[in-house]
This record gives structure tokens, sequence and C-alpha cells, in this order.
């Protein structure tokens, strides 16, 4: 039940975003409420309006694909999104416990100083890292279990670190959600996001908006008490053997201005 109302308040947050004329109608008089009411996405869709508000409520489980396709394309979805739609329509099944990639940690070995490397389970947890991500991230990798949305809204020295921590804050929680949102029924995902909601208003603020995306590649500006003003470049690997993590690799010192990037 978790995932379809997880299903239904995606949809009716997109729903609220789009306007007439984005979906090709007639503007008409102001409205009371912003976006593209029910029997106007229903319509455009090609559903009746009892089904869409079904889903909506979160009482429609497992829509067909040709209506995750036709909402896809009505609701003007990225890629991104319409993966994590397609995720929250599927079926969930028990995981195992989580083991950190055998694949990730041999890749590890392979690199050479100074290149930071860090394994990030499929809530973000931190499976394993070597000596240089810990150098390069101080206090990120405190505590039996780190957790990569935990460090940014709970830790105060990620505040310190990140000179555009809103936006780093803004990219973990969409990072998050296209990572793990088809894990809504995870009881370790929902501990998660549950602590974080009642830990940091800014992570309640960002988790309401729905935001979903990931970044591959890009560029972290750090403010390290060490070593001084960083620019990072990183790339993030997928494991094959562990579908659900990644390998976050980090250079040192590359200049690309205007190309930050923060969700690893």
């Amino acid at each position: 039940m978790k995932r379809q109302h997880e299903l239904g308040a995606f949809l009716r947050e997109r729903r609220a975003r789009l306007t007439p004329a984005a979906a090709g109608l007639i503007e008409g008089p102001p409205r009371r409420t912003p976006g593209l009411r029910r029997e106007e996405i229903a319509e455009l869709a090609g559903l009746s309006v009892g089904y869409y508000a079904r889903l909506e409520q979160g009482h429609a489980a497992h829509p067909s694909e040709s209506v995750l396709a036709a909402l896809i394309r009505i609701l003007q979805l990225t890629p991104d999104e319409a993966r994590h739609l397609r995720a929250l329509a599927g079926e969930s099944a028990p995981l195992p416990a989580e083991q950190v990639s055998r694949s990730a940690l041999r890749m590890m070995d392979l690199l050479k100083p100074p290149t930071a490397a860090l394994v990030l389970g499929r809530i973000g947890d931190v499976l394993a890292w070597n000596e240089e991500a810990a150098m390069l991230f101080p206090g990120r990798l405190d505590g039996p279990r780190p957790n990569n949305a935990r460090y940014v809204f709970c830790n105060p020295q990620a505040r310190e670190i990140f000179p555009n921590w809103p936006e780093v804050a803004d990219d973990t929680v969409a990072h998050l959600r296209a990572a793990a949102g088809h894990l809504v029924d995870d009881p370790c995902f929902r501990s998660l996001v549950d602590n974080l909601l009642v830990d940091s208003p800014e992570f309640a603020a960002r988790w309401s908006r729905r935001e979903v995306r990931r970044h591959v590649t890009g560029v972290k500006y750090l403010d390290h008490p060490a070593l001084g003003r960083l620019t990072v470049d990183y790339e993030v690997v997928a494991v094959l053997d562990e579908p659900d993590q990644f390998l976050v690799v980090y250079g040192r010192d590359v200049e690309k201005p205007g190309t930050a990037s923060t969700s690893g």
C-alpha cells in the first residue's frame, strides 16, 4: 500500500506542475489551484476519470504499461521521472541483506592515490571506502554504517565542507528518490526517510517536492579544513554483481567552472 500511495502522491505532484498551456489546452479563467484537473489528465491519457482518481488515491495496483506510457507522455516526465514512475508501479519483493560488491572492492583496489573512492548501497549507505575518501570527506565516514543523506543533512561538517550546501542538499534528495524510490516498501528505506523527516526540516521540505534525478558525472566544490578550497570531479559507476550499488570515484583539482553537480 505504501508503494501505491507514493505512486498516487507522485502523480498528484506532477499534475500540479503542468499548466494548461503546456498540455496544449486553452488557458481559460484563473484556477483556484495550480496545474491540471484530474478530468483533464484522464481525458488526455485516454483513461476514465474514476480509474485515474483511484491511481492518485493509491487504490489502483499495478497500472499497465500502456497506462504508464500515456501518463509519462501527458505529464511530460523526464527519463529519470519515468523510470521512477515505472518502479513505483511494479511489485515489490523482500530484499536480501546487503553485501558490498566484490567487483567494486576489486576496482577500488586498482585505483592509485590520490584517487578517492567509495561504494554506495541501495539507500545511500557507504559500504566501503579507501583512505583517500576518508581524508577527502572528514566526518562523512564516521560510524559503523555511514549514510550519504544523513551526512548531508545531520552532520554539521557537511555544511562547512560544501560551500554550495543548498545545491548539494537538493541533489542528494533527488538522487535518493531516483536510486531508491522503488524501495518504498523496504523497512530500511522507510526507517531512513522517516528519521530524516523528523531530524531535518531541510530534508522534509525537499522530500515533499518529489524531485527525481541522478548525476553520474560531475564536479564538487569543497572547503576542506586541511587541504583548503578544492575542485573535485567524480564518476558514478554501476556494478553488475550488485545492481543497486555504485562505485563513486573522485579525482582532484579538476577545474570545470559552471558544472557543479552534487549527488555522489
